[in-house]
C-alpha cells in the first residue's frame, strides 16, 4: 500500500510539470541574427510614410465600437491561448495544453532579442505620446510606456501563427487571419503604428527562421505539436 502511494505521488508530479521537459537553452540569441541590420528603420512622424501611419490609426479610431474596445482589451494578453484561442476553440486552454503555453512563452521571451534592442535603438514615441489626437485608454497607455518600434504585441501576433501554422496546417490560414486581427487591435488602441506591426512581423519571421535551425527548438516543437494535435483530435 505504501509503495503504491509513493508511485501515485510520483505520477501526479510528472503529470503536473510538463513544462520541465522543454529545453532550458535559448532558442535564439542576439548573435544568431543581425536584427539591427535587417529590420528597416521606422518612418519619422513628419515623413509622408509617418503621416500615413498616423492617419491609419485615426481612421481606425473613428470607427471604434464597444465591441472593438472589448476585443482590444482582451488582446492585451500575449499568451498563445489568447492569440490562437479564437481559431482553435474554447478547449485550447492552459489546463488542456500546458506544454503549448510554456513553449510559446519561451518562444516569445527568446524572440525578444530581436525586439527590445531595436526599440532602444530608435526610441520612437508611441502614437498616443506623439499626439493627443490619438486616444488610448489609460490602462493601455500605462502598460505601454516604452518605445513603440517594433511592436512586441505584433511580434507575438506573428510568432504564434507562423509556428502553430506549421503544427496545425489545417488551421494555418485562419491563424494568420487571427494574427492580423491581433495586430489591428493593437494599432487601433493607439499603442502602435502600422509600421510597428510590420516591424514586429519581420522580427518574428527572422526569429522563427533561425529557431528552426536549433535542435533544441525542433525537439520541443515536435513535443508541443504532438500535444496540440492530440488535444484537438487531429492525427
Amino acid at each position: 500500500m505504501r509503495r503504491l502511494a509513493v508511485f501515485s505521488v510520483i505520477a501526479l508530479c510528472l503529470a503536473a510539470t510538463p513544462a520541465l521537459s522543454l529545453s532550458e537553452k535559448p532558442y535564439i540569441t542576439a548573435a544568431d541574427v543581425d536584427f539591427p541590420g535587417l529590420l528597416p528603420p521606422p518612418p519619422s512622424e513628419t515623413s509622408p510614410a509617418g503621416k500615413r501611419d498616423l492617419q491609419a490609426i485615426l481612421d481606425l479610431q473613428k470607427n471604434m465600437t464597444p465591441e472593438r474596445m472589448a476585443a482590444i482589451h482582451r488582446d492585451l494578453d500575449q499568451s498563445v491561448y489568447t492569440v490562437a484561442g479564437p481559431v482553435l476553440g474554447a478547449k485550447f486552454t492552459k489546463a488542456n495544453f500546458p506544454m503549448a503555453g510554456a513553449f510559446f512563452d519561451k518562444v516569445v521571451k527568446d524572440a525578444g532579442v530581436g525586439v527590445g534592442p531595436i526599440k532602444q535603438k530608435y526610441k520612437k514615441l508611441r502614437p498616443f505620446q506623439y499626439t493627443k489626437d490619438v486616444h488610448t485608454p489609460d490602462d493601455i497607455a500605462k502598460a505601454a510606456g516604452g518605445p513603440t518600434y517594433p511592436s512586441g504585441h505584433s511580434t507575438t501576433g506573428g510568432l504564434v501563427p507562423l509556428i502553430l501554422g506549421m503544427m496545425v496546417p489545417e488551421k494555418r490560414d485562419a491563424l494568420y487571419e487571427r494574427g492580423w486581427e491581433y495586430g489591428i487591435n493593437r494599432i487601433t488602441s493607439g499603442a502602435a503604428y502600422p509600421s510597428d506591426w510590420e516591424g514586429g512581423h519581420i522580427a518574428a519571421t527572422l526569429a522563427v527562421n533561425q529557431m528552426l535551425k536549433n535542435p533544441e527548438f525542433r525537439a520541443d516543437f515536435d513535443a508541443v505539436k504532438a500535444e496540440v494535435r492530440k488535444g484537438l483530435g487531429l492525427n
